[in-house]
């Protein structure tokens, strides 16, 4: 039930994408002041710093309320499957933006790339287990 934030992230990053992709088409494009590869590079980088407080958010606010840090007591191993978890979570919203930013590079629209990401994301959860 965590991943379903999946389509909440999406619907956040594409308006923003798309707006810059506007501003990157209609002014940066024709000049040639850097190139399509730097400005979705730039857009990656910028998401990082996010993506890493929305993972800590996420972290904080599910795992030891809902004490799995308890299953580990008895191994001695809380703080290694803490971080795991943490890495675990933090890869996911990292890939929730690389995805959203993969979907709505190629649609016009973020409406009709926010319908095309969820129907992509669904056939991850279902042939990735």
């Amino acid at each position: 039930m965590l991943l379903t934030v999946f389509g909440n992230l999406s619907q956040q990053i594409m308006p923003h994408f798309v707006t810059q992709r506007a501003l990157y088409e209609s002014r940066e494009r024709p000049s040639k002041t850097y190139s399509w590869v730097v400005f979705i590079i730039s857009n990656l980088i910028v998401e990082m710093p996010w993506n890493t407080l929305g993972g800590i958010i996420l972290f904080f606010s599910w795992y030891y309320p809902i004490g799995l840090y308890r299953n580990a007591q008895p191994t001695d191993a809380v703080a290694e499957r803490g971080g795991l978890m943490f890495l675990f979570l933090w890869s996911f919203v990292m890939f929730a933006g690389t995805f959203t930013h993969l979907v709505v590079a190629g649609i016009e629209t973020a409406e009709t790339a926010g319908n095309v990401g969820n129907l992509l994301f669904s056939l991850c959860l279902i042939f990735n287990g």
